[in-house]
């Protein structure tokens, strides 16, 4: 598997312990030091379709990391390897570094405590059973707390969420009391209904296949300057850095708005137009960042989002703007080529029609935005595949040979990962016609 982020972190929330005015942190620099360990690990067996990156992801590692403890020249991987990996993914915690040591809590439970700062009063009591549903409790450990968050499904199941505050290892953390989780629904999306949003059968199984193997449905990253993101290739709250999640929730609303109103706007979440709101425990209504800010550090609103996650026509929202922003400018990205010295220009769909080809165009899009995919990836292998075949017409390219190409001299280990996953999976390479 693939996904969008190369660290896998789990859920985290904000430290309730106070301190002295003045005081942020009463920590030593010797006390920073004792918590400094390498993790716990356990084995790993590679299974079909897998890729270093997705076992990195699942594993809360980084692509290095797998490639040092296993002593690994190359990120080929074969079925039935067996890797050492970190004891704990996937739906458990993950591992990371233990931070600074801070001052043990007692064991909380907020899922039917008014009284906690997450629970009810105010104007907006009349949305607090509602959230009251998800079930927080908390543990103090060695520098950090554990938590767990049990969400009701809307199919009459449940999934538990395990969770860590106060990861301090990754550099892009703008938010302490923010989250990365990396989520565990991956229920599949029949290739009819995706072809709803207006795509064709191909297209549409090339979306299936991305979606299955991008990231889960479920996932939240709440630390770094999103603010808030969620879903399968992390859309975005904040508005600074686009608020695509905005459109997914008002997508939601127009499309599904049976289940977004059980799911977000009983407990108090809405959109208008494209801007979030939601309802604070006072009754205030807050806006855009400001309402993104305020759920990021309201917990069991999390359990909201990853009640979505696991509803199908919820889901498929989160396809609908992917193939808005991600699908449609990826096959229609433009191709600048050097063939032997002679420029050209063409359409990336005008020449690669093939199945298996535009899944790893739509992936290696996500991964790094449609103008590196173009022009850094799919572009430079084109020519040289074209110089090396002497293909007279360029409809004619071996999309196959490409994708090998990008397969073993990308210089992204993530782009290699995703073109070797769509060529072990069994995807079609054979030439296509009346894709959409």
């Amino acid at each position: 598997m693939f996904l969008l982020n190369p660290v896998s972190e789990n859920l985290i929330i904000q430290n309730k312990q106070s301190f002295p005015r003045g005081l942020r942190n009463p920590v030593s620099f010797s006390q920073k030091i004792k918590f400094i360990s390498m993790p716990a690990t356990t084995h790993y067996t590679v299974a079909p379709g897998d890729t270093l990156y997705g076992i990195s992801r699942k594993f809360g590692m980084s692509v290095d990391d797998i490639l040092s403890i296993n002593r690994l020249s190359s990120n080929s991987l074969s079925v039935g390897q067996t890797l050492q990996v970190y004891s704990s993914g996937g739906g458990q915690e993950s591992y990371s570094p233990p931070p600074p040591a801070q001052p043990a809590q007692p064991s909380t439970s907020w899922g039917s405590s008014s009284g906690s700062s997450w629970g009810g009063g105010g104007g907006g009591s009349s949305y607090a059973s509602a959230r009251q549903q998800f079930g927080v409790q908390s543990r103090p450990d060695a520098g950090f707390n554990r938590y767990t968050l049990t969400v009701p499904l809307l199919n009459g199941g449940s999934v538990t969420a395990n969770m860590r505050d106060n990861l301090t290892n990754s550099s892009h953390m703008m938010y302490p009391q923010g989250i990365m989780y990396a989520g565990q629904s991956n229920i599949e999306i029949d290739v009819r209904s995706i072809q709803s949003v207006g795509l064709n059968a191909e297209t549409a199984r090339a979306l299936q296949y991305v979606s299955m193997h991008e990231g889960k449905y479920d996932a939240i990253n709440s630390y770094d300057k999103a603010i808030f993101s969620y879903g399968f290739i992390q859309f975005v709250g904040a508005a600074a850095q686009g608020g695509s999640l905005n459109r997914v929730l008002a997508s939601m609303k127009t499309n599904a708005s049976g289940a977004f109103s059980q799911v977000f706007q009983s407990v108090g979440i809405d959109v208008s137009g494209n801007t979030v709101t939601v309802a604070d425990n006072n009754g205030n209504t807050l806006q855009g960042d400001q309402a993104w800010l305020y759920i990021q550090q309201t917990v069991p609103l999390y359990g909201a989002f990853i009640q979505a996650g696991f509803e199908p026509s919820l889901v498929l929202e989160q396809l609908r703007m992917a193939n808005t922003l991600y699908v449609q400018p990826a096959l229609t990205a433009k191709l600048d080529l050097n063939i032997a010295g002679t420029p050209m220009s063409v359409i990336l769909q005008d020449i690669y029609t093939s199945e298996g080809f535009r899944t790893i165009a739509i992936a290696v899009g996500i991964n790094q935005g449609i103008g590196g995919m173009s022009r850094n990836v799919v572009a430079p292998a084109t020519s040289q595949i074209a110089v090396q075949t002497g293909v007279p017409d360029l409809r004619q390219i071996d999309e196959r040979a490409v994708a090998e190409l990008i397969a073993t001299t990308a210089t992204d280990q993530r782009v290699r990962s995703r073109a070797q996953g769509v060529l072990d999976s069994g995807m079609s390479f054979d030439k296509a016609g009346g894709w959409g």
